[in-house]
């Protein structure tokens, strides 16, 4: 061999090696440590046996385990170069939402096995499964809050240096389901093939918000994931089953790793659902009233994180501004007048006098509910099968709206648990409602994160709908989920400003 050609496989040599090299180095890179831990852990709580399902006036007794409730937490902590500290232990259940102080309870019971955590700083949320299981009393509770219980401390002992990113990306996941029509009307699921049907109501969001969780090797180790849609395409059916949830935690173990954990959260969803009432199924949509729609649903944000996936890993971050605050606020609840609540006792008056003495009667209003809803079951395909506008489902709100007024001046305001927390250039804020999308984007619109995760059934016992201004006022009928509210449009207002406040706060302190 002569020296010119020993000289050019000498260079090749020196090439090959120093890409092999690289590229080891490349495979091998770690995060650098920074001042966040992070820990998970998740539980199942499915029910065993055949239990009433939670999300509809009437009992649905499961037949069986369509696909298994869980419970997922997340322990963040994070330790300044002064050695100040802050913390969170964020906890998703699939269950529709909370009862007799849940969160409350599970603080009680985790006092003295979390050393060094402060238990004002864990929080829990719902992703409104309609065909999941009661949390008030009973042997579900004790279930409950033993495996919530187990979860929030290997969570927070599980704990390792890692990295965070994040991501936004859109999916077609939830539709505004209010419908107006020209008298004035506004209906739930209302029917919108009719020839005075005007439109929607409210928007809807259609965006997906996702924090990507990394391990000190670069490896997912977990996705939360903020979509504003509840979880509650099979809110009707008789099966135990965690709804479109189940099927993106599917989708993200076949994309990525069985060992990756996925935090579902719920946004500003109250006036939304699964199906696009305008299109009634004539585009070819699968059944948004069951297993065919959670499928599609779960294909759709299990398709998003995939395509967000590589963004996040060219963005790792490990030393970020962290900071949880949490406050108590009082918001102002949702006043009748005397000209509403006189005519709620006259329709009362008229449906219940009606009736016959005897509560087996099948002419009973909650009777006839029941044999109408049966019927429905057996000829109409899709939902809701229910009818809202019986005399049934008119008494009961009506009746409801008599309580709230009779006892309206002795609570003139709702309390709040309020979280706010900032992580990097994000910030996740709670609070206890179904609250109407316009609310979510009028603190999106003003804050200044980044990217901001609305968390609503969050942080307390479930506070009901909160709806618009546009939603309560109007000449007729205001719809199932504006009748009757424990805080209305003022108080929505105020945990507006309350959240912005808190949020800005955040940003404008001396970094």
């Amino acid at each position: 061999m002569n020296k010119l050609n020993l000289k050019i496989l000498s260079v090749v040599f020196l090439f090959v090696f120093a890409f092999c090299s690289c590229t080891d180095k490349g495979n091998t890179e770690k995060l650098k440590k920074g001042n966040l831990t992070i820990g998970w852990a998740m539980e199942d709580i499915t029910p065993d046996g055949s239990v009433s399902l939670m999300g509809q006036y009437y009992e649905r007794m499961s037949k069986y385990v369509q696909s298994p409730l869980t419970a997922t937490a997340m322990a963040i902590e994070s330790v300044g170069k002064n050695g100040e500290k802050d913390q969170a232990i964020m906890i998703s259940l699939d269950v529709v939402n909370f009862h007799e102080s849940l969160q409350d309870s599970l603080r009680n019971t985790l006092q003295g096995r979390l050393p060094g955590f402060d238990l004002n700083k864990l929080f829990i949320n719902a992703t409104h499964d309609h065909s999941s299981l009661y949390t008030g009393f009973g042997k579900y509770r004790s279930m409950l809050l033993k495996k919530l219980s187990k979860i929030a401390v290997e969570a927070w002992e599980n704990r390792q240096p890692g990295g965070i990113s994040h991501e936004l990306r859109y999916a077609v996941v939830g539709h505004n389901r209010r419908i107006d029509y020209a008298d004035g009307s506004t209906e739930m699921y209302g029917s919108t093939n009719r020839a005075d049907f005007l439109g929607l109501e409210g928007p809807e969001d259609s965006g997906v918000d996702l924090l990507f969780c990394w391990d000190i090797n670069k490896e997912l180790i977990g996705i939360v994931m903020n979509v504003a849609c509840p979880a509650q395409v099979t809110e009707a059916q008789y099966y135990v089953s965690a709804d479109y949830w189940g099927e993106v935690r599917k989708n993200i173990k076949e994309k990525f790793s069985d060992k990756v954990y996925v935090l579902a959260q719920l946004s500003a969803a109250g006036d939304i659902s699964p199906r696009d009432l305008t299109c009634d199924y004539k585009s070819g949509e699968p059944n948004m009233w069951d297993v065919p729609g959670i499928v599609e649903i779960g294909e759709r944000l299990g398709n998003v994180a995939e395509d967000a996936y590589s963004d996040a890993k060219k963005d790792i971050q490990t030393d970020v501004i962290f900071k949880h605050v949490v406050k108590n606020i009082n918001l102002p609840t949702r006043q009748y007048s005397k000209e509403e609540y006189k005519k709620a006792q006259a329709i009362v008056k008229k449906i219940r006098s009606a009736e016959p003495k005897d509560p087996k009667s099948p002419d009973t209003a909650w009777n006839k509910f029941l044999i109408e809803l049966k019927a429905n079951e057996k000829v109409k395909e899709y939902g809701p099968w229910d009818n809202k506008l019986s005399d049934y489902g008119i008494v009961k709100k009506q009746e409801a709206l008599v309580k709230q007024y009779e006892k309206q001046d002795q609570n003139p305001f709702y309390p709040v648990e309020l979280h706010v927390m900032r992580l990097g250039d994000v910030v996740f804020a709670t609070n206890p409602f179904e609250l109407f999308v316009d609310f979510g984007y009028r603190i999106t619109a003003r804050d200044k994160a980044s990217q901001t995760f609305l968390i609503q059934l969050c942080a307390g016992d479930n506070g009901g709908y909160l709806p618009t201004k546009r939603a309560i006022e109007g000449d007729g009928y205001r719809g199932y989920s504006a009748m009757v509210n424990k805080v209305g449009p003022k108080g929505g207002a105020v945990l507006v400003e309350e959240t912005i406040n808190i949020i800005n706060s955040l940003w404008d302190e001396k970094e």
